[in-house]
């Protein structure tokens, strides 16, 4: 039935070009027809054309071309009576067929007389014309129809060869047009005479432009069925009256489909026409997919992974099926500069993930999840996809998927090998398929663990691991980013703010901060295991608080109920130090000789070391033990089909504190190269900071950190910035646990998390080359705070303290933020300058006095680019007044009247470039840095188009 489908659609083109040629020989105003025409169109026409052809004179060419098209439309309308009522018309069974509908038994018959009887009409209307060709010296001959003596010419739609080959137009691909080939070794051929393709282009629907809603459309369609076709061949555009449609080939279990299918630019947005109406491109792509089919396969997977992990827990661990029932994790969400902090569920998280599914904001939203070791980051992700495919499984609403992607033990080569991986098992979806998913927000990607799947955190720009499909999503859909600490995030920002030029990606970057259960949700959580209350309020505080971590609440609780835990006085180990206590002893039973041996092949303190060691080898990234720790006291090697194998521990609370271990032994083994080494190979969470902080004398610890300089020691960036923001959290974390800063140099460290002095004994500090976020001022007087080539963030002080003289060395320009608690906040520069002044603080990089006053102007480019380094995107949504479409982003707020003189300056220098892109609501425009924000910002860069816009603002 395929076959007399396509030749139905040959009639109806032959016979819609014939009449369209004799409109122009009877000297009626030509009627242009589309670049690409289905058979739609070629209905439409053989409608308009029989109405114009009517009037011309009897016995005319005209008279029977029409008297032709009136006979053909009638059998065409005729339909086919025989098949159900829902497909009786002829388009209905025609396109039923196309997108793959079964075939009514008895139908192929009926369908192949109405093919037979239109091409009788057309015989009788030609039977008696003559047929000559015109040799106008090209490779092209010219047919001529003639009736009497009226002379038909059909070129340029159609033209023959001296090899007797017959072409006959069929659409335009590209920037020429493709002829169906009769008769030749092709089917399909391209003229070369220039003449032809001009003359033609006269006859057709002018060009659409680039910027044309329909044409994007077009665009889109055509590069997602390229990802879709599974056979050889490109789809084949064509025109109907509606909008356009495509054929091509999708590979189905019983070999090709064929398929031919319709869309448009509707009054919703983008459709695609089933078999009753006009639907969302989205439900296209569903049905493409197989959805259910796909949710079900997925579900699977995760229930599997959900297994995967109770089990690891019963034979690593020896805890017994959890009997608490499920608490969802809570998270602070921020912007990506810390600003508009707001907490809500991990499910209200999901909520705003699909929010932004949902609609179309010109930026790829990514969203990054940040915890401890032990908060829950995983079983949330896990939880929070297996819920969204149970219910897309069952039919309930049109909800989005999620993809989880994990590390599963080995280095990828990138993220789609990691993809790849995941969608395996359904079968019909890769990793360029799940690429046009995500970016119509049919699924979002749900990655964890990150850093780990890509080989660790010490490589060189991390903003390469994510590029490729923040180009591919143009701007739209959803990635969930998990890692085991901030560092990638940190990272990614960096790699952002160094970079020179401006990312192609668009992209909006929230932080969503995983946070500690309360004590009350952890009295109720070790309630389900029989715990009283009254056993954790017996705790050392930093017990208590240790337990705010869901995995080391649950071990606490099974080593109560197993009877492991004892209870004993303020002087025993800490619960940290009782669960590897824990852990070692049941690794050491695993290697007794015999079940009932008294003697094992490592004893405690031998696997202590041994597991230290490993934790050095993986963070230095050595291979040595591959072949001989298969499957060792919990820890692994895994394998799937690409990278190199990675050891894995059955949790990373015991790596950190494995970690933690070994750079202890080496700080007070005197061996400071190897502690430096470790301090720039991946970044310390809290676990293994906290770790060493406790195991290491303070004055040894204080002495080794304070002999690293990093720019001696360190060969590459990344490097850098990891040993850097070690060295901040190591220095952090001695001053919380002495309450006290240390009065010689702290040098060269990254304070990645807030450093608050206001309960800390401050003499005659100083900071040396250092980073900080966020730095929260001694209280009182008496203290002195040297900075020196130190860059701050934001200042925070007691409104209450009138004297800051203790402070000095500031660079104001840095700061993004000064405020004095509760009030005042101050955010532009002079504000900022004048408030530290009044409060004595020494400032660097202002004069004194002032003699002259800086346009408010230069301070809002400033201002507005400082932000704009902060905000890490290279591209802005604006409304059509040029206002920002994010309320939340309020820095462009803070001098009002020169936001858009600032937009208009940008885009005269060349800085910046507006573009047009399809939204629902008012129009909107993408503004596209063409630099880095970082680049920009420096007055001093000899950039032609950074000097001129730094001139016309200082103008």
């Amino acid at each position: 039935m395929q076959e007399s489908f396509s030749a139905l659609d040959f009639e109806a083109r032959f016979l819609a070009l014939l009449a369209l040629s004799t409109v122009r020989a009877s000297g009626l105003p030509h009627v242009a027809i589309g670049r690409s025409p289905g058979l739609g169109e070629w209905i439409s026409l053989l409608r308009d054309l029989r109405v114009r052809l009517r009037g011309t004179g009897p016995g005319s060419p005209g008279q029977r071309v029409a008297q032709a098209m009136t006979e053909v439309l009638v059998r065409y309308d005729e339909g086919i009576p025989e098949a159900p009522p829902e497909l009786r018309a002829t388009k209905n069974l025609r396109d039923h067929v196309s997108h793959g509908g079964a075939i009514p038994a008895g139908l192929s018959p009926v369908v192949d007389a109405l093919v037979r009887a239109i091409s009788d009409i057309i015989a009788e209307c030609l039977s008696d014309a003559v047929l000559t060709l015109t040799d106008d010296g090209s490779h092209e001959l010219r047919p001529v129809v003639t009736w009497g003596d009226t002379d038909v010419s059909l070129w340029p739609f159609m033209y023959a060869k001296a090899d007797g080959s017959w072409h006959v137009f069929a659409r335009y691909a590209g920037n020429r047009p493709d002829y169906l080939a009769f008769g030749a070794a092709n089917y399909r051929s391209r003229p070369g005479n220039d003449e032809l393709v001009a003359a033609l282009d006269l006859l057709l629907k002018s060009k659409r432009g680039p910027d044309d809603p329909r044409e994007l459309f077009r665009i889109e369609v055509e590069n997602d069925l390229g990802v879709f076709a599974d056979v050889v061949g490109t789809p084949q555009y064509f025109d109907h009256p509606h909008g356009f449609g495509y054929e091509w080939g999708k590979s189905v279990s019983e070999g090709t489909q064929l398929r031919r299918d319709y869309f448009r630019v509707g009054p919703d947005g983008h459709e695609w026409q089933d078999e009753q109406d006009w639907v969302p491109y989205r439900t296209y792509l569903r049905k493409l997919s197989n959805w259910p089919i796909v949710a079900s396969r997925l579900r699977h997977k995760l229930e599997e992974v959900e297994r995967q992990l109770a089990q690891e827990e019963t034979e690593q661990l020896g805890w017994q099926p959890d009997v608490g029932g499920h608490r969802e994790a809570h998270v602070e969400v921020t912007e990506y500069d810390g600003g508009n902090p707001r907490k809500k569920s991990f499910s209200q998280l999901i909520d705003e993930v699909d929010a932004d599914l949902g609609v179309e904001t010109g930026q790829t939203q990514v969203f990054f999840v940040n915890g401890e070791a032990g908060i829950g980051k995983t079983r949330a992700m896990v939880k929070a996809a297996l819920n969204r495919a149970r219910k897309v499984e069952q039919h309930q609403g049109d909800s989005p998927l999620f993809l989880y992607v994990k590390s599963t033990g080995r280095v990828l080569d990138d993220l789609d090998a990691a993809v790849n991986h995941a969608v395996a098992l359904t079968q019909n979806l890769t990793a360029e398929r799940v690429k046009v998913l995500c970016g119509k927000g049919l699924i979002a990607l749900l990655i964890d663990g990150f850093d780990e799947l890509l080989g660790g955190a010490a490589y060189s720009d991390a903003i390469d691991s994510l590029q490729d499909w923040l180009d591919a999503l143009g701007g739209r859909g959803v990635l969930v980013v998990s890692a085991r600490s901030s560092y990638y995030m940190n990272q990614y920002r960096s790699s952002v703010q160094r970079a020179s030029k401006a990312t192609s990606a668009s992209v909006r970057h929230s932080i969503a901060q995983v946070l500690r259960w309360t004590p009350a949700e952890i009295v109720s959580f070790l309630g389900d295991y029989d715990v009283p209350a009254a056993r954790f309020e017996r705790l050392p505080t930093g017990d208590r608080e240790l337990l705010g971590l869901p995995f080391f609440a649950r071990a606490f609780a099974e080593m109560c109920r197993s009877g492991d835990y004892e209870a004993s006085d303020a002087e025993g180990p800490s619960f940290t130090e009782r669960l590897l206590n824990h852990y070692l002893a049941r690794e050491e039973r695993k290697l007794a000789y015999q079940t009932d041996s008294a003697s094992a092949l490592l004893n405690r303190d031998e696997l202590r070391r041994t597991f230290e060691h490993v934790a050095e080898i993986m963070v230095d990234g050595r291979e040595g033990l591959r072949e001989r720790l298969q499957v060792l006291c919990g820890l692994a090697t895994e394998s799937v089909t690409r990278g190199p194998i990675r050891f894995r521990f059955q949790h990373e609370v015991f790596f950190d504190n494995f970690l933690a271990g070994i750079v202890a032994r080496h700080l007070r083994a005197g061996r400071l190269a190897a502690f430096q080494r470790l301090l720039s190979r991946s970044e310390w969470r809290t676990g293994t900071v906290s770790g060493v902080v406790a195991a290491v004398n303070t004055e040894l610890l204080i002495d080794a950190l304070a002999d690293v300089r990093l720019p001696a020691v360190q060969s590459s960036a990344a490097s850098r910035d990891t040993a850097a923001t070690n060295l901040g959290a190591m220095w952090t974390e001695i001053i919380r646990k002495a309450a006290e800063m240390p009065d010689w140099p702290i040098v060269d460290a990254t304070f990645a998390g807030p450093l608050d002095l206001s309960h800390t004994k401050v003499g005659n500090a100083s900071l040396v080359n250092c980073r900080l976020e966020s730095l929260t001022l001694p209280a009182g007087t008496g203290w002195k705070l040297q900075l020196d080539r130190t860059r701050v963030k934001k200042i925070t002080a007691g409104a209450e303290q009138t004297d800051l003289s203790g402070l000095r060395g500031v660079h104001h320009g840095d700061l993004m933020e000064l405020l004095f608690r509760p009030r005042p906040f101050f955010y532009r520069r002079p504000d900022i300058l004048e408030a530290l002044r009044a409060r004595g603080v020494g400032v660097v990089d202002a004069p004194k006095t002032s003699s002259a006053v800086v346009p408010v102007r230069v301070e809002a480019a400033r201002h507005y680019l400082k932000n704009l380094v902060e905000y890490a995107s290279s591209t802005l949504i604006l409304k059509d007044n040029h206002q920002p479409d994010d309320h939340r982003l309020k820095w462009t707020q803070e001098y009002p009247d020169e936001w858009r003189p600032f937009v208009a300056r940008l885009t005269k220098a060349g800085l910046a470039r507006p573009e047009k892109f399809s939204a629902k609501g008012s129009r909107k425009i993408k503004l596209r840095l063409q630099f880095g924000a970082a680049k920009i910002l420096d007055e001093a860069c000899d950039v032609p188009q950074i000097k001129d816009f730094w001139a016309a603002a200082k103008g």
